[in-house]
């Protein structure tokens, strides 16, 4: 059970969501709130109090109304901030609620008229990650075999790949044989191919193949794929799972698994909260 007491949410939520901390200061907050319920919910506590005041905006009385109105954003933050991180330092918040109260400034709700009834507002629209998936077919990488000749189906497949032809690329590799040396390498590029192509359950099977077999040139691509896969299905849990395990390989792609995983936290305000309730990707 975390006693952390939220005051690293406290200091670093508003600069974090602004985007003006460093990329150090970035990756210590996430290491830490990604496990951490108590920052996660202040987190997410702003978030919330963002997006409230974007649905429901604060009337400016005429005289106060400024020339040009800015995104809210950035009038969130210049006018909303210091009440935001009051409410959170004290708050966990689950909803947010909007009460009507007494006037009490230049920045109060007007009251309306007893007669004059308000609108309820839409509901909003549920969100859907497949806004962030990256379905863009991963570089070819020549295996490095000091001299050996390529499987001729291999060779063929690849042809096509590179040529942007994931149809004859799936064919041709298909026939790529299972002890051949490029069988795995055949797989993965199959796989993304399929995945290209929109048959997601069979691009799922053949990446999950080569994520499962262990260490090769291609494990840590075929996780970052899996979890793009997850995405299209709106599937945060499984998501979420596989990015953290292309983080930890330390390889090419953990910068861009880093930055995916953050995007997901902020547009779900899920990250911890997903893990633990899909086991597909462990």
């Amino acid at each position: 059970m975390t006693k952390c007491t939220g005051s690293l949410a406290e200091l670093n939520s508003l600069p974090y969501i602004e985007g003006t901390l460093s990329a150090r200061e970035i990756e210590q907050f996430e290491e830490h709130y990604f496990d951490c319920p108590v920052c996660l919910a202040r987190l997410q506590a702003i978030q919330a109090v963002g997006l409230e005041l974007a649905r429901n905006p604060i009337a400016l009385p005429a005289e106060l109304e400024p020339r040009s109105r800015l995104g809210w954003p950035v009038w969130f933050w210049s006018a909303g901030a210091i009440s935001a991180m009051l409410l959170v330092s004290v708050f966990t918040y689950k909803r947010i609620e909007v009460r009507p109260g007494k006037p009490t400034g230049a920045l109060s709700q007007p009251q309306s008229p007893p007669q004059t009834q308000v609108p309820s507002q839409p509901a909003a629209k549920p969100v859907h990650l497949s806004q962030l998936a990256d379905l863009t077919l991963p570089a070819f990488r020549l295996p490095n075999l000091r001299g050996e000749s390529l499987d001729a189906h291999f060779e063929a497949g690849m042809k096509e790949y590179t040529n942007g032809n994931c149809s004859g690329t799936v064919a041709a590799l298909a026939q790529v044989p299972a002890e051949s040396g490029e069988a795995r390498a055949a797989a993965f590029y199959s796989g993304a191919c399929q995945m290209h192509l929109g048959d997601y359950a069979s691009a799922s099977q053949l990446l999950r193949n080569v994520a499962n077999a262990g260490d090769s040139p291609q494990q840590e691509a075929a996780l970052y794929e899996l979890a793009q896969i997850a995405l299209v299905g709106n599937d945060p849990a499984t998501a979420n799972a596989y990015l953290k395990r292309t983080i930890a390989l330390r390889g090419d792609l953990e910068g861009k698994a880093r930055k995916q995983r953050r995007r997901m936290t902020a547009l779900t305000g899920q990250g911890n909260a997903v893990e633990g309730k899909n086991s597909e990707a462990k």
